[in-house]
């Protein structure tokens, strides 16, 4: 895999069980079903569901069968801090409306990619030192895959520009984070417990996201519109919820890999 921009933050180690070969296998089976040379892969889900990592562990197994993979992520493409905060530090609609400068991820990668541009912008902004930090890569082959993930990628502005996508959700271990930052060494009791938690509850802006990504899952319903739903909530065991994979007839050429079987097996022919 090559062309990775900054701010992907996935786990260079990830856990490697049959359960996630699995999980995985099915995904590349599915991008053998678009028929096209250009082939574009969203991986979406709320913070803290393992997203990069997930779409890292994609692109790792693309590259491995000599594919042209690019790497990229919304969280490349944030607005300035002053945009995103426009509406207030704990605007939900800010959240959702402003984190993201869609303009740049549709016309400067998004749309040049799949028309077949040799050079496409793969970042645009640093979060951290909130500046502008563009990035660009070539993409070398005809027969390429980008590979990107983050948050509201369902959402109308861009849910048309995908080839495939997988919705992650993982309830369970983002409960346990959430109720591990608030209550993980408080003081035992008193005024000092709950003044704590309110500062906590203040620097984690939870109203901002938990009520932004709501909106985005009353609006769009990502469960039910993304090709594939995981359950990642055991990265040794994750689940596939529901798919949405229509199977090409066997000998039509496929984007990933001509000789890709036609349905599922343990071992795809890539």
């Amino acid at each position: 895999m090559r062309c990775v921009p900054a701010g992907l933050d996935g786990n260079p180690d990830p856990i490697v069980t049959p359960e996630r070969a699995g999980v995985l296998d099915l995904v590349l089976h599915a991008l053998a079903a678009v028929n096209r040379p250009r082939v574009l892969v969203g991986i979406d889900g709320a913070p803290g569901t393992g997203k990069s990592t997930f779409a890292d562990e994609v692109a790792m197994r693309l590259a491995r069968v000599d594919l042209d993979v690019i790497r990229s992520t919304t969280d490349s493409f944030h607005r300035p801090r002053v945009e995103r905060y426009r509406r207030g530090p704990a605007s939900p609609h800010g959240y959702y409306l402003d984190s993201h400068d869609l303009d740049a991820i549709i016309g400067r990668l998004l749309r040049p990619f799949a028309s077949g541009a040799r050079r496409v912008q793969i970042a645009a902004f640093d979060e951290a030192k909130d500046i502008p930090s563009p990035a660009f890569a070539s993409v070398a082959s005809e027969r390429s895959v980008l590979v990107f993930d983050g948050l509201f990628l369902l959402r109308p502005e861009l849910a048309g520009h995908w080839d495939l996508t997988v919705h992650l959700v993982a309830e369970q271990r983002r409960d346990e984070g959430w109720r591990s930052y608030l209550y993980d060494d408080l003081p035992a009791r008193g005024p000092e417990r709950q003044d704590e938690i309110d500062a906590r509850l203040d620097r984690a802006r939870w109203p901002r996201y938990r009520d932004g990504w709501r909106l985005y899952v009353e609006q769009v319903d990502p469960a039910d519109v993304a090709t594939i739903v995981v359950d990642n909530d055991d990265f040794a065991a994750p689940r596939v919820l529901a798919e949405s994979i229509t199977w090409p007839p066997t000998g039509e050429p496929h984007a990933v890999d001509a000789r890709a079987s036609t349905q599922p097996s343990a071992e795809p022919e890539m």
